[in-house]
């Protein structure tokens, strides 16, 4: 049996495109709104530190984030955010990101990914961490800076204002995860920055540690100072094994490897060995 380079090509290609776990990514805008803490009006900003109700208050659209994108891979959780917010701002840095791993209670954050970014100002460094007391809010973090800083987030469950958690302050990693961050552009001039994050698990195990519902739910507050939030719920987990290979990926396995034996056996060393 013989097959030409191109052929063998072709049919490693077709066992290669039919591996299962290729991630989709979904686009979620941002439609949180935020609340300062001097009371509420019908507009996004007020420069002069007055009150204000809105996506993006107390500190101009720098601090703007406009979309979400998710996706999930076996074991991995895989986040981007579009933001004209380069990280660094008047003392404000990434806000690390916080989840609420039960639906029931998707105001209560009992996880949070660390980034990095605050570790010289009081946080700590990448990892996936269990939440008990171990955050600070915005407030916690400006309410004595002289500085005016964003402040709560409406959460859509029940349209109330929330001080935000931005923050993780101690505590140890949990086992069995890596976080990965990466700043790029994003390619849109309006949201110059893309802030990306890839959360992976080592096990089973590690993943339903933290995500043993179907879905949960999260919330980014941008910087430190929580001028702009994302808040979305009902994302659904990563899958916490890899697939098993369907039937026609074990026969293209089967295929090709019927193929290589056949070039095996059709090379010259075979053939000399057969005069022999």
């Amino acid at each position: 049996m013989h097959i030409g380079r191109f052929s063998r090509i072709a049919v490693f290609s077709a066992f290669a495109a039919s591996i299962p776990g290729a991630a989709n990514a979904t686009l979620v805008g941002d439609t949180t709104q935020n609340v300062s803490y001097q009371g509420s009006a019908p507009t996004n900003w007020f420069q002069s530190g007055t009150s204000s109700v809105g996506d993006v208050i107390e500190g101009g659209p720098e601090f703007d984030t406009q979309k979400t994108s998710v996706s999930t891979a076996p074991l991995t959780l895989q986040l981007g955010f579009y933001t004209q917010f380069g990280g660094s701002d008047l003392g404000a840095h990434y806000a690390d990101i916080f989840i609420a791993s039960n639906p029931a209670y998707p105001d209560q954050f009992d996880y949070a990914i660390a980034l990095g970014f605050q570790a010289p100002y009081g946080g700590v460094v990448q990892g996936v961490y269990a939440l008990s007391g171990n955050y600070q809010t915005a407030i916690d973090r400006w309410k004595t800076t002289g500085y005016i800083y964003g402040g709560q987030y409406i959460s859509p469950n029940d349209n109330l204002g929330h001080d935000a958690p931005t923050i993780v302050t101690g505590g140890s990693s949990l086992a069995g995860w890596s976080v990965g961050v990466a700043q790029n552009a994003s390619g849109d001039p309006s949201y110059p920055d893309l802030l990306s994050i890839t959360v992976t698990a080592a096990n089973k195990h590690a993943l339903d540690t933290v995500f043993s519902s179907a879905s949960f739910a999260m919330l980014w507050g941008t910087g430190d100072c929580n001028n702009d939030s994302v808040y979305i719920s009902g994302l659904t987990p990563p899958p916490n094994k890899v697939p098993e290979p369907p039937s026609g990926l074990i026969l293209a396995g089967g295929l090709l490897a019927f193929a290589f034996a056949g070039l095996r056996w059709a090379s010259p060393a075979h053939v000399l060995r057969a005069v022999k």
